[in-house]
């Protein structure tokens, strides 16, 4: 027996051939060739503490059991004697020289065993030194009805071999006649496997229990299950989690299997009211769809670290979906399935069989009105687009080290670089239509736009926008009148132009909309700043009133300050559209603005206009103090019709106030002279 009984490099043999040799693979171990790490066991009565003689204190007399004497005497009763008798203590001796008698012994007849091995030959050494390797390589401990693997060094068998990738590894199915039953869960521990890629671990018929996550650090193409196997733990995979990486991974099983079966790369369990899927092989193209007899769909099912499908298809046999990794995706299913609702809960964008794709948008039909299932798909992100034109360097590197493919290889180089590392050029825009299918568009579903263009542009057809519509990345946003609804936690990109119009149609707005956003309500015209705190949301769902907005939390968080993007910039609005403002907040703030009115007056030299300047001057702002720099920061930016009326308010505060009109400014006068000064 040598190493290529366990392992041997495939060569890029296909799996399928590799799995025809297996009668031929399998093999046993004898104990000394692996390495038992069993704990130490307490057997039936037995105390598991160190157990010493009674003790005294050794400060006794002989009417206490000590003999005459010995008072003092740290030899026989103190730190050596613990305050034994010298018998006793004669006694402990000599058992322990008969012990070190034994052991003596025992070492002369294994030097004699030693003596004879070497003069039997050189073979005898050869085997010893294999065994020892093997030693190096399994371990194991006694488990219930035979062995249980807990340790395989994949990394010592590379370097036997001389081979860090497509390995095909096998395990032993007994050991000194006795079977191997189980895998535990560190069998293949990182520090065991990584850096080597295995195209094959066959695990031998004699197993029934795997442990969870045995092959969670492990670079293995394809494993192999074998006859007898009854429970496989959870078993995440993450391509891109191992090392070296994986690009794609798949099972096979024994035919005899009665618990689990396989179908192209697929693994699945038998079950009495519908089968569950255990791993979906991978990798994964735009749709996929789940086999009609699956009921359940396991927690580690679908792989991580590759592209994930944007459309996964499902019968009404679909019972639970435990697996969170696809909820991105859009899953048409029957609305009859069981598992229907229970997706729905979690906030998967789901669709019925009729559902259809219409420039790059998954539509729904309910009722007879179209539904927005999903929007188009995220642009890759900058990270995803580094890694994959690192990914093709290094198979550049590779290439070039092979100088017999380079000429092949590098125009596909060249087009993967070209594709990879070119920033991605989604449309900019996103017209949604008012009719789909004949059918108008009145609704945007549970998380249909968790992205969305920079520019987009919700149709008149549409009276509700669902919970959870992001659109991250989205600029330009326009609302149509009409509009009723908007859910929670809707158009939070944090990069919206402002103000943003919400339609006086709208009633009802969830928290967490337009985080950081600065919005125009329609009903009320007011403008407001408002916060990324969930805790802060000042949106109504369904108020009496039909203003979805309230005024006097808003007015306690701009006098508090807290969490605003732009406090001054919303005090300001504040006081220009003064709905629902009470005198004394607007007092309050009005303060607070004369406490920054330097930075307050360049705000409104720059982005105010007539009506704030109005507003802010009946509120008090402006006064005598402030007038004249006011003046000079809005001449220096032009605003001419500003300027004109601070002058003719200018006029009309000094008319009231019994001022002669005739040496003023007066009505006399042309605008060019009024606004000479």
């Amino acid at each position: 027996m040598d190493i290529t009984s366990i392992a041997f490099q495939s060569e890029g043999e296909d799996v399928r051939a590799l799995l025809e040799q297996l009668p031929n693979k399998a093999y046993e171990l004898t104990q000394s060739q692996v390495n038992v790490v069993d704990g130490g066991k307490a057997i039936e009565g037995e105390v598991w503490a160190p157990q010493l003689e009674p003790y005294e204190d050794w400060a006794k007399g002989p009417a206490e059991g000590f003999e005459e004497g010995t008072d003092g005497d740290l030899y026989p009763v103190g730190v050596l004697g613990m305050g034994i008798s010298d018998e006793r203590r004669e006694e402990l001796v000599k058992h322990a020289k008969l012990v070190r008698q034994r052991l003596q012994a025992q070492d002369g007849a294994g030097v004699a065993a030693a003596g004879a091995a070497e003069a039997a030959g050189a073979t005898a050494t050869t085997d010893a030194s294999f065994d020892q390797e093997l030693r190096d390589i399994f371990s194991v401990r006694h488990d219930e009805g035979g062995w249980a693997l807990c340790g395989v060094n994949v990394r010592r068998i590379a370097e036997l071999l001389d081979a860090r990738e497509e390995l095909v590894v096998t395990l032993p199915t007994h050991i000194a006649g006795v079977p191997v039953v189980r895998i535990a869960a560190e069998a293949f521990a990182r520090r065991l496997v990584q850096g080597v890629g295995v195209a094959l671990l066959v695990i031998p018929d004699s197993v029934r229990s795997i442990g969870a996550g045995a092959f969670g650090a492990l670079s293995a193409t394809c494993v192999y299950l074998g006859s007898d196997l009854e429970v496989l733990g959870e078993q995440v995979c993450d391509l891109a989690g191992v090392s070296p990486r994986l690009c794609k991974r798949a099972y096979a099983i024994s035919e005899h299997n009665a618990t689990y079966y396989v179908e192209n790369g697929s693994l699945y369990k038998r079950g009495e009211e519908g089968d569950e899927l255990v791993f979906l092989a991978s990798p994964y193209p735009e749709q996929i769809t789940i086999a009609p007899t699956v009921a359940q769909i396991g927690s580690a099912a679908f792989a991580q670290g590759c592209d994930k499908p944007g459309v996964v298809r499902t019968s009404a046999q679909l019972a639970r979906v435990i697996a969170k990794t696809f909820d991105d995706a859009v899953w048409i299913c029957p609305p009859g399935a069981p598992a229907y609702h229970q997706l729905s809960r979690r906030g998967v964008r789901l669709a019925g069989p009729h559902a259809l794709e219409q420039d790059g948008c998954w539509y729904d039909f309910v009722d007879g009105e179209a539904v927005l299932v999903a929007g188009p798909p995220a642009p890759a992100s900058v990270s995803k687009r580094f890694s994959a034109a690192a990914a093709v360097r290094a198979a550049v590197i590779r290439g070039e080290n092979d100088r017999t493919e380079v000429p092949s290889l590098s125009e596909e180089v060249k087009a993967a670089v070209e594709d990879f590392i070119a920033p991605p050029q989604p449309t900019d825009l996103l017209m949604l239509p008012r009719e789909v299918a004949g059918k108008p568009l009145t609704r945007i579903g549970v998380r249909a736009l968790p992205h969305a263009p920079a520019t987009l542009i919700v149709p008149d057809s549409v009276r509700i926008i669902e919970r959870e519509n992001a659109c991250r990345g989205t600029v330009s946003l326009t609302l149509p009148e009409g509009l009723q609804t908007i859910g929670e936690h809707c158009f939070w990109s944090r990069t919206l132009q402002a103000p943003v119009e919400i339609p006086a149609s709208v009633t009802s707005i969830g928290q967490g909309c337009f985080e950081y956003a600065v919005c125009r309500l329609g009903k009320s015209g007011a403008i407001v700043h408002l916060s990324a705190d969930q805790l802060l949301s000042c949106f109504l769902v369904n108020p009496s009133d039909g203003i979805p907005f309230d005024f006097a939390r808003y007015d306690e968080l701009l006098t508090s300050g807290k969490n605003l993007p732009d406090r001054l910039g919303g005090m300001l609005h504040r006081i220009a559209t003064p709905f629902r403002l009470a005198d004394t907040t607007c007092d309050t703030l009005v303060r607070m603005l004369l406490e920054r009115k330097r930075d307050a007056m360049e705000r409104v030299a720059q982005e105010g206009d007539v009506s704030m300047v109005e507003k802010l001057a009946e509120a008090g702002f402006i006064n005598d103090e402030t007038f004249d720099r006011q003046i000079e920061l809005l001449r220096a930016r032009n605003r001419t019709d500003c300027v004109l009326f601070l002058m003719e308010w200018h006029r009309r505060q000094g008319a009231g106030a019994g001022e002669d009109a005739g040496a003023g400014v007066g009505a006399g006068h042309s605008a060019r002279d009024r606004f000479k000064l």
